[in-house]
């Protein structure tokens, strides 16, 4: 979804995100939240690429401004930050977030169905399409196909299991949060950035063609 003209209902929401943020003080908050402060301008590491936040909004390293889901994401998480970093890192599914509610539908059908969808008898190319995301093997045992471990924001991981079809079961997807996921994102900003991920490994190159 790209950022719409102004005076849109997404410009405006962008613009009222905005305001927030020009009336935090980031000094000191650099460690929980993973990101670097130099001056007036605040660095997010964002899908293994940074993100500045200037006087003039969010840019990427090409001086653009990046899409408004993702203007959307790093924006509450940059204004949810907490006071310290939280220690629960325990995964968890979207649905056990208190404030999942019906966005818990949305998840299963457009996030994990879509990624169950297209991957099922493809194991290969989503590990393939993982690893072209800078998807990382979890240091953890996991019963499955394929888990791996990605890392849009700093602190809010997201773990995929994936387990291929075969005579007793069908293909099975769970993307995961740690815990303590929503004290930096609320469910929506999460549901977001959990389509986000589904969408790019949905189109991640041809590098399985």
């Amino acid at each position: 979804m790209g950022t719409s003209a102004t005076g849109s209902v997404y410009h405006q929401t962008y613009q009222y995100y905005l305001n927030q943020l020009q009336e935090m003080p980031f000094k000191g908050k650099e460690d929980i939240l993973g990101i670097t402060y130099s001056g007036d301008e605040v660095a997010v590491p964002y899908f293994g690429q940074t993100i500045m936040l200037t006087a003039d909004g969010l840019k990427d390293a090409a001086g653009r401004q990046p899409d408004f889901a993702d203007c959307v994401v790093i924006c509450r998480y940059l204004i949810m930050c907490p006071r310290f970093e939280p220690k629960q890192k325990d995964w968890v599914a979207f649905r056990d977030f208190p404030d999942a509610g019906p966005l818990t539908v949305f998840w299963a059908n457009t996030v994990e169905g879509d990624l169950v969808k297209t991957f099922s008898g493809c194991v290969d190319t989503l590990e393939k399409r993982c690893d072209t995301l800078g998807g990382t093997v979890p240091e953890m045992d996991i019963s499955c196909d394929l888990a791996r471990r990605f890392t849009p924001l700093p602190k809010v991981p997201l773990l995929l299991v994936f387990n291929d079809a075969d005579d007793a079961f069908p293909a099975a997807v769970s993307l995961l949060f740690e815990r303590r996921a929503a004290t930096y994102l609320d469910g929506e900003s999460q549901a977001i950035l959990g389509h986000i991920l589904a969408k790019r490994l949905l189109s991640a190159g041809n590098i399985d063609q």
